[in-house]
C-alpha cells in the first residue's frame, strides 16, 4: 500500500516541480524578454530581476540588447580557434566576389557588428535577420565598390568600410530590423588568384615604366641646362660676329665715301692713288720683280729688282 502511494505521489510532485520551475523566469540588466502567449506576442519585458509566467502557455525569448553580434560577409566560419590550431573559414563565392569601376574581379571578406535595439522588431519583422542583414550589406557594398577604381578598392578598405557604415543603417532602418549597426569591417580586397599573377605583371611594368621616366627626367634636367648654355654662347656669338661684321661693312662703306668723295673732286690723283696703292700691295707679295719698259725704238728694257744671285 505504501509501495503504491510512493508510486503515485513521486510522479505528482515531479509534476509540480515541473510547473513551479516553468512559472517564472530571470532577466539580467543587458536582457529583454518577448512574452508568447498561444503563438502570439504577448508583451515585452524589460524590467531585470524575477518574473512570473504561465506554466506550458507563455513562451519566453531572451535577446541580450547591450551585447555586440558579428557575423560575415564572403566566408563562414568552420571552426574556432584552439591553443592548438588556428580558426578555419570557408569561402562563399556568391558573395566575396564583387565587380569595380571597369569591371574589374576583386574578393571581398567582411564582418557586420551590431547590436539589438528593438526586441519585438528584431524577432517578428523579419523571418531570416542574418540574411536580411547580410542583403542589405551586399546591396550597399556593391554599389560602393561598383564606383571605386580597382587600385584604390585594394588599398582603400578602411575608408570604403567608413563609407558603406551609414549607408547600411539608413537601409537597415528602412526594413525596420530593430538592430543599430555598430562597426563595418573590411577584412579580406583581394584579387582572385586567377588574376594576382597578371596584376603583378602590371605593376612591375608600371614600376619599370616610372624608373626610366625618372632616368629620363634626370638625364632632360642634367642636358637642357647644358644646351641652353650652349645655345645661349652659340646665339651671342652670333650677335658678336653680326656686330663685328656691320662695323666692318660701315667701316667699308664709310671709307669708300671718303674714297670716292676724293674721287669726285680729283679724278686723276685719285686713280694714281689707287694705283700705286694697289700697286704696293700686290708687289709686297711677289718674289721676284721686273720692270719691263718699250720705247719706241723696239729694243726691250730688262730691269730686276732683285740680285740674281740669291733665292727668291
Amino acid at each position: 500500500m505504501k509501495a503504491r502511494k510512493l508510486f503515485v505521489l513521486i510522479p505528482l510532485i515531479i509534476i509540480i516541480a515541473s510547473v513551479f520551475l516553468s512559472s517564472y523566469y530571470t532577466l539580467d540588466n543587458a536582457e529583454e524578454a518577448i512574452i508568447e502567449r498561444f503563438g502570439k506576442m504577448s508583451n515585452v519585458n524589460t524590467a531585470a530581476g524575477l518574473h512570473f509566467k504561465i506554466p506550458f502557455i507563455d513562451k519566453v525569448i531572451i535577446y541580450n540588447t547591450n551585447e555586440i553580434y558579428s557575423l560575415q560577409y564572403g566566408y563562414r566560419p568552420l571552426s574556432e580557434a584552439t591553443t592548438s590550431s588556428a580558426a578555419t573559414y570557408q569561402d562563399v563565392s556568391n558573395e566575396e566576389i564583387v565587380l569595380t569601376k571597369g569591371s574589374y574581379l576583386i574578393n571581398i571578406g567582411a564582418v557586420i557588428q551590431y547590436k539589438i535595439t528593438d526586441v519585438a522588431a528584431y524577432h517578428y519583422n523579419v523571418d531570416n535577420q542574418e540574411g536580411t542583414i547580410r542583403l542589405a550589406f551586399e546591396s550597399v557594398l556593391r554599389s560602393n565598390i561598383q564606383n571605386q577604381i580597382l587600385d584604390e578598392a585594394l588599398v582603400n578598405k578602411d575608408s570604403i568600410a567608413k563609407e558603406i557604415l551609414p549607408d547600411l543603417t539608413r537601409k537597415l532602418a528602412n526594413y525596420n530590423v530593430g538592430i543599430s549597426v555598430t562597426e563595418v569591417k573590411l577584412t579580406d580586397v583581394l584579387l582572385p588568384e586567377d588574376v594576382q599573377y597578371a596584376y603583378d605583371d602590371v605593376n612591375i611594368a608600371s614600376n619599370e615604366k616610372d624608373s626610366y621616366k625618372s632616368q629620363a627626367d634626370k638625364y632632360s634636367n642634367e642636358m637642357l641646362p647644358k644646351a641652353r648654355a650652349e645655345a645661349y654662347q652659340m646665339i651671342q656669338e652670333a650677335e658678336s660676329y653680326k656686330a663685328e661684321k656691320i662695323a666692318q661693312a660701315k667701316g667699308d662703306v664709310t671709307n669708300f665715301n671718303q674714297v670716292y668723295e676724293k674721287y669726285v673732286a680729283s679724278k686723276d690723283i685719285t686713280k694714281t692713288r689707287l694705283y700705286i696703292e694697289t700697286m704696293e700691295k700686290i708687289l709686297a707679295t711677289a718674289k721676284n720683280k721686273y720692270i719691263i719698259d718699250f720705247d719706241n725704238d723696239n729694243i726691250l728694257k730688262f730691269l730686276p729688282l732683285q740680285p740674281t744671285g740669291g733665292t727668291q
